[in-house]
């Protein structure tokens, strides 16, 4: 697909109860998303899998391959039995990495980043978005945060989520069992911030 047509199809979908499946580059399978966003660079949706919501995603524009509207029964059921109730448009900045990983939202809450061409997966917390990077402090499966920050390159970058069940539970667990760094209750920055979930998005001030 050539990235007119791609932007056209996803654009179609923003604000509709319509599932968009999409394949990316150097992946052997699709993803189903609820499309809220799409910039020249970069989409974002909220996935579907199985009739439940999974948390938020965006990937590259570039990445993608292939996008069709899901044209079966499934959107139906998913109004019929409600999961549709649960698609909000974050206030996210899409426009590149940095202003996505710069978001307020995004701030003291566990997010994953991916760079799926070389099998890297990091979970943990934004500490910082600068001109080239984000500072990330990341955590094991131990649950035990490294001492110090690493680097991740924005041009390595090829998905970014957050609010995922995966992500939530890591949280939870870590939250009761007094695990986190000192960084503030992040469920309820973002909660507060999420009240005014709207299509439209917010560009926060990058240092």
């Amino acid at each position: 697909m050539k990235k007119l047509e791609k932007i056209a199809l996803l654009s179609s979908g923003i604000g509709k109860e319509v599932i968009v499946r999409m394949y990316f580059r150097r992946i052997p399978y699709y993803f189903y998303y609820y499309v809220h966003a799409v910039s020249d660079r970069l989409v974002l949706g909220q996935e579907e899998y199985d009739f439940q919501l999974n948390g938020y995603h965006v990937r590259k524009l570039s990445q993608l391959t292939k996008a069709e509207i899901k044209d079966d029964l499934c959107p139906k059921i998913n109004i019929w039995n409600g999961v549709v109730k649960g698609l909000k448009a974050p206030i996210v900045d899409i426009t590149s990495w940095r202003s996505l990983l710069s978001s307020p939202i995004l701030q003291n809450r566990f997010v994953i980043i991916e760079d799926e061409a070389n099998d890297q997966f990091d979970i943990g917390l934004i500490t910082k978005a600068l001109s080239r990077h984000v500072r990330f402090l990341h955590f094991g499966s131990d649950g035990v945060f490294d001492e110090e920050e690493i680097e991740i390159p924005y041009s390595t970058i090829t998905h970014v989520s957050w609010g995922t069940r995966y992500a939530e539970q890591w949280y939870s667990y870590m939250e009761a069992h007094g695990m986190l760094p000192a960084v503030g209750n992040a469920h309820e920055a973002t909660d507060n911030a999420g009240k005014n979930c709207s299509a439209a998005l917010c560009k926060p001030q990058i240092t």
